[in-house]
């Protein structure tokens, strides 16, 4: 009984000290948002930070690409990604919120004006569409009805929704098959609503159409 009473004590002290992680975690990187909109808004220092954040995206160039147009048709796009969304993004990595077995170690790594420089200098690369062409009528059809809404007519994203044009197509058809299909590790709710429907022959025409997306 009294070893039983030991182990959870432990457990609500391991508990309580994560919670207590996360209230700390979560101004601070309130605050980075912060910092990232006054950096983008000078010209002087949102130069400065391209150049560092030029130099940071050789950790990323292997799979994403030298200027964030990724090399692998399984790995996303990074450029011209919504700045605010993709911070996001890699401050869930560097938590371990979001778990990937290569990303997470890399952006630990990265100190926290790193990592502000390297989202500077992707918001700024243009994408380069993988696709020629405007895609299929079917794919257009499905992007008004399910994407649309959260993403943009133009499928530019913002900041809680991410850039869709110009992305990768495997990558896509790969995203959208976990929500649908519930096998991935992110289980974003309006996600899992506005896949649960499509079906695979419009995940691929969504994919076309997104990919050829500018």
């Amino acid at each position: 009984m009294i070893c039983l009473l030991h182990r959870l004590q432990a457990t609500r002290a391991v508990l309580l000290s994560g919670l207590l992680g996360l209230l700390v975690a979560v101004p601070a990187f309130a605050q980075s948002v912060e910092e990232l909109k006054v950096v983008l808004a000078d010209a002087a220092s949102r130069n400065t930070a391209l150049e560092a954040g030029r130099k940071v995206a050789s950790f990323c160039a292997n799979c994403h690409g030298a200027n964030g147009n990724s090399t692998q048709g399984d790995v996303p796009n990074l450029a011209a990604q919504n700045p605010i969304y993709l911070l996001n993004q890699i401050n869930k990595f560097y938590t371990g919120e979001r778990q990937d077995q290569w990303m997470e170690p890399v952006i630990r790594l990265l100190s926290e004006t790193e990592r502000l420089n390297l989202v500077a200098y992707y918001t700024f690369q243009r994408v380069t569409p993988v696709r020629a062409g405007t895609g299929s009528k079917t794919g257009h059809e499905v992007f008004l009805r399910v994407c649309a809404r959260c993403h943009g007519p133009q499928g530019l994203g913002g900041e809680r929704f991410p850039r869709l044009a110009g992305q990768q197509h495997d990558y896509i058809v790969k995203s959208l098959t976990r929500y649908r299909d519930r096998t991935g590790v992110r289980m974003e709710p309006e996600m899992l609503a506005m896949t649960a429907a499509l079906s695979d022959a419009e995940i691929r025409a969504l994919a076309d159409y997104l990919s050829a997306m500018r």
